[in-house]
């Protein structure tokens, strides 16, 4: 880590498992990203949330203990911000084993 080559190591649950979650989108003016940003950090149920290239330029993902408490907040969301949340649930998982060895390696 502090040579740069790692930023993080931390678990992968199987979210499905644990409750719900969607990734989302939202087309912020470039005028209000550090407010809309900070409204939308302000949930818990929010994490990786990142600013991208695109019209759709504000990315998070959102999780809760069912379906029905992520589309409140959805809609939560829509009626702060007055922007249309684009929803984009996972459909299938493609799993690639990514399990590196953390002993010693010589």
């Amino acid at each position: 880590q502090a040579a740069g080559g790692l930023s993080r190591i931390g678990p992968v649950f199987e979210h499905s498992r644990a409750g719900a979650s969607t990734l989302v989108a939202l087309a912020v003016p470039e005028a209000r990203l550090e407010q809309v940003a900070a409204r939308i950090n302000a949930f818990p149920e929010v994490n990786h949330n990142y600013l991208r290239e695109h019209r759709y330029n504000l990315w998070f993902v959102l999780t809760g203990p069912d379906r029905a408490h992520i589309d409140r907040l959805l809609a939560e969301i829509e009626a702060d911000t007055g922007l249309v949340p684009l929803d984009l649930p996972m459909q299938q998982a493609f799993r690639i084993d990514l399990g590196f060895p953390l002993g010693d390696v010589r």
